[in-house]
């Protein structure tokens, strides 16, 4: 698939501090996508060196081809306040929603793409690895693991880095804004179940993902955490807490990281 035909895709990453979190997402994003594409960032007021470094990441961006956009807020707005001015912002047929503490795999876009398109899925997430970053060896790990993996899905919802179509936020909505931070995408895939929307993560992209990197930059407080988990119960009727801590639930995940650990899906 050419440049020219490819559908374009509209990366959206909220930003706030953390500046070399930032600067190594944004370009494994721009240097190892196969197509260039439009990236929009949201800079939730940051005070380090975050708005320079934007300023430099947008300049190697366009020399790539890529569309640039940068959205300062005067205040932070939250998660999913933020995600909302970049789904607003957008223009692609595609939407992949991301952290800023990730490094993404070589022809992320590609293998997204495919990926969706082959599922006939509304959103497609890919696997992550949390393990600590190493320069050479995690890039090694990301070929290996989809070498092994290429083609395998599981109907299970990600939220490192989320690859939805367009229509799927015609048809399901947005973030919902009272959520500042913690439980905004939880909320958002109770109304993707309820719609019947389908999504699964997928073996054919690898991500690497700093576990504690939302929590070290300040956002997130026990208030914020409790407060969104109350307004969840509120709105839904029920308690998601107890789903993730069941007996199978658990086993499920254990299950899961010995798999990882050997580089199966």
């Amino acid at each position: 698939m050419s440049a020219r035909t490819s559908p374009l895709i509209s990366v959206v990453m909220p930003v706030y501090n953390q500046a070399h979190f930032t600067r190594k997402s944004a370009s494994s994003l721009i240097f190892q996508s196969e197509h260039p594409h439009e990236f929009i960032v949201i800079n939730n007021n940051s005070t380090d060196d975050t708005a320079d470094l934007l300023e430099n990441l947008k300049s190697d961006a366009i020399k790539r081809g890529w569309k640039f956009l940068i959205i300062s807020n005067s205040e932070k707005l939250g998660f999913g306040r933020a995600m909302n001015q970049g789904i607003e912002a957008a223009s692609g047929a595609f939407l992949a929603l991301t952290n800023n503490d990730t490094w993404i795999m070589p022809q992320w876009d590609s293998a997204l793409l495919s990926a969706i398109q082959r599922l006939d899925a509304d959103m497609v997430s890919p696997f992550y690895d949390e393990e600590p970053f190493d320069e050479l060896k995690t890039p090694a790990k990301a070929r290996a693991f989809v070498a092994k993996n290429k083609g395998k899905a599981a109907r299970r919802w990600g939220s490192i880095m989320m690859f939805f179509k367009r229509k799927f936020f015609d048809e399901v909505g947005k973030f919902d804004e009272r959520f500042f931070i913690c439980y905004e995408d939880r909320d958002l895939r109770e109304r993707a179940d309820r719609a019947h929307k389908r999504y699964y993560q997928v073996g054919d992209c690898y991500i690497w993902h700093h576990s504690k990197g939302t929590r070290e930059s300040g956002l997130i407080t026990s208030g914020y955490e409790q407060e969104s988990l109350k307004k969840f119960i509120d709105k839904w009727g029920f308690d998601p807490r107890p789903q993730e801590v069941q007996w199978l639930h658990k086993q499920k995940r254990k299950w899961t990281r010995f798999k990882n650990k050997f580089g199966y899906f």
